[in-house]
């Protein structure tokens, strides 16, 4: 086997199983793969960029470094946070409802964090998040593969995934390319939605239609007849001017199965309580200032927001 240097490691252990960068690392001192606990040499001169370097192995490369190191690190920091050194890990997650990026930290209910912990079901997760002694979450790293499909749907727990060089780069924020964490809301669509709901129950009182809890969406428009606000809903196929009735019952009231001069044929439309006029799927579904533009409900939704 060669000794040529080939593999870079971006963190490295001392004898105390602290991670240590390169540049806060000590001449003289011993550092480890965190990989395969091999033995790391510290480059740090005036020319080059400090790091450590790897002999060539047969049992490690630099996947598994990278892999390894970034695991590592996850659990370093939420330990640091625990102990009270340092501020809780940032996840960078998208709202659900604007879609804007926002920074939510780790929260506080995480007690600590497992490495290579097996769930029930025989998986093995990159770094669990430990509530009350189980684990509530798990984070993945990629480095070149992603997550296994059958791995991301078998799972019981909620996960994220994340880069790995990312992760390396700044452990501190951890930013999902695979986000399957519990829904996050942001604090101003938060407000939002609430206001809405407080808007669309008066609605629905003043008309009396009943509400359903899960299945159908529901949304705001002006009748085009009567011109009085009323609440329509969405459903699977419920743009596409479809024969089959909506799935979930009861119907709301207002959708009914009507003849439409526009499409010369009866379907499942959204009609308004007040006049019982239909409300038609282009304006809801395909205008830009329709309640519905945009949004598609696939068969697996399951609740209304």
């Amino acid at each position: 086997m060669s000794n040529r240097v080939k593999l870079r490691v971006p963190f490295a252990f001392d004898n105390e199983k602290q991670l240590y960068d390169p540049q806060a690392a000590e001449k003289g001192k011993h550092y480890f793969c965190p990989a395969c606990q091999d033995t790391v040499i510290l480059r740090k001169g005036e020319i080059k960029t400090a790091h450590f370097a790897h002999k060539t192995s047969e049992t490690c490369n630099q996947e598994t470094i990278l892999h390894k190191t970034a695991k590592q690190l996850i659990v370093q920091v939420i330990s640091d946070w625990k102990l009270g050194k340092t501020d809780p890990p940032i996840l960078r997650r998208s709202c659900e409802i604007c879609r804007k990026s926002v920074d939510q930290p780790l929260p506080d209910k995480v007690e600590y964090a497992v490495l290579e912990h097996r769930v029930t079901n025989g998986f093995v997760i990159d770094v669990a998040l430990m509530v009350e002694n189980e684990p509530a979450a798990a984070i993945e790293i990629r480095v070149t593969h992603a997550v296994d499909e059958n791995k991301a749907k078998s799972l019981s727990i909620p996960f994220i995934e994340v880069e790995g060089q990312t992760v390396i780069k700044n452990p501190t924020v951890l930013e999902p390319i695979r986000d399957h964490f519990l829904s996050f809301t942001c604090g101003p669509c938060k407000k939002a939605k609430a206001r809405f709901h407080v808007k669309v129950n008066n609605v629905a009182k003043q008309t009396d239609v009943e509400l359903p809890n899960h299945y159908y969406r529901y949304g705001f428009c002006e009748c085009w007849k009567c011109k009085r606000e009323i609440i329509v809903f969405a459903w699977p196929k419920a743009s596409e001017w479809d024969n089959s009735a909506p799935k979930v019952k009861p119907i709301p009231r207002t959708i009914q199965y009507r003849y439409s001069k526009t499409v010369s044929g009866k379907y499942w439309a959204n009609t308004c309580p007040r006049c019982n006029s239909i409300q038609g799927d282009w304006f809801l579904f395909s205008d830009p200032d329709g309640p519905f533009f945009g949004i598609r409900c696939e068969k697996k939704f399951a609740r209304c927001i």
